[in-house]
């Protein structure tokens, strides 16, 4: 799959940290997991984040942007 260095729609610059959420089902409700990272790459389905030096692909339908710092 081909990765992308040009944003696509709000991702962010290379090199830029990012906070990522995604919500699960648990049996006490929703909750919601987060992890903050600097942005890599995208590919039309994956963010491509380094997460203290190790690189992570997360899906894009499951993770999605809660803040960004400029």
């Amino acid at each position: 799959m081909a990765t992308f260095e040009i944003p696509l729609g709000n991702a962010p610059k290379k090199g830029e940290d990012i906070h990522l959420v995604r919500w699960a089902q648990t049996d006490e409700g929703w909750c919601p997991e987060t992890v903050l990272a600097t942005y890599v790459a995208s590919t039309h389905d994956e963010w491509i984040v380094d997460t203290s030096g190790e690189q992570r692909r997360l899906r894009r339908d499951q993770w999605l942007q809660f803040a960004m710092w400029r």
